[in-house]
């Protein structure tokens, strides 16, 4: 699944470069956009089907000493099943919906950045793998956001978005350092394994409503 997964951010990363040539390219970004979708998708299901069991990967990226861990299981299989599937539809459909767009140009490179971004999410094994994928997916769909930036509402509203995701981000911080405490490891596997008493687990649940819900529009 990992290689599978691999593969499909390189063919979204493909997707994100041709699409700085602007309209001309919108069919091959939507395409390759719902082949990478599509592939991850298909791969996920399998996994699912057959059980197989979890995979993990640590890459020389990110913080010394630490790497960037990734890991797979049925959970995030699932998931990735959801957000590709949808992709899929979405891309087929924004082949014509983007045709009838004024600036297409705008939104074509930031859209597979946004979808590669929703996959790294799912399969971040430490906090910072996650928060670096949770701040790309936040300023991808910033400046998708943005992309119809001659309609009087478009600013405001994205100008909202982001100061609620950089908040939410914050929420995430604190709670992903709590859960550390002194042990000062931010791989998930040591998160897991952290006990809270009662009162910071409540304060921990409150920090993950708040970073998640901003994302989702929970509030306000």
């Amino acid at each position: 699944m990992l290689s599978a997964l691999a593969v499909g951010l390189g063919v979204y990363g493909v997707a994100a470069l041709v699409g700085l040539a602007g309209r001309r390219m919108l069919v091959a970004v939507y395409i390759l956009a719902a082949l990478a979708a599509g592939g991850i998708a298909v791969v996920a299901l399998a996994m699912l089907i057959m059980g197989a069991p979890p995979e993990q990967a640590v890459l020389p990226l990110g913080l010394p000493w630490i790497g960037a861990h990734f890991r797979v299981d049925a959970l995030s299989a699932f998931f990735a099943l959801v957000v590709n599937s949808a992709a899929v539809l979405i891309s087929v459909y924004a082949l014509e919906y983007g045709a009838h767009d004024d600036e297409p140009g705008r939104a074509l490179p930031f859209y597979p950045i946004f979808l590669a971004a929703m996959n790294l999410v799912l399969v971040a094994d430490d906090a910072f793998v996650f928060l670096v994928s949770w701040e790309l997916m936040s300023l991808a769909s910033w400046l998708l956001v943005l992309s119809t930036h001659r309609q009087p509402e478009t600013r405001p509203a994205a100008f909202l978005y982001l100061v609620m995701a950089s908040f939410g981000t914050g929420a995430l911080v604190f709670g992903f350092g709590l859960l550390a405490g002194g042990a000062g490891s931010y791989a998930f596997e040591a998160l897991r394994a952290a006990h809270l008493d009662t009162t910071r687990a409540a304060i921990l649940f409150g920090l993950a409503l708040i970073g998640a819900g901003s994302k989702a529009g929970l509030f306000p």
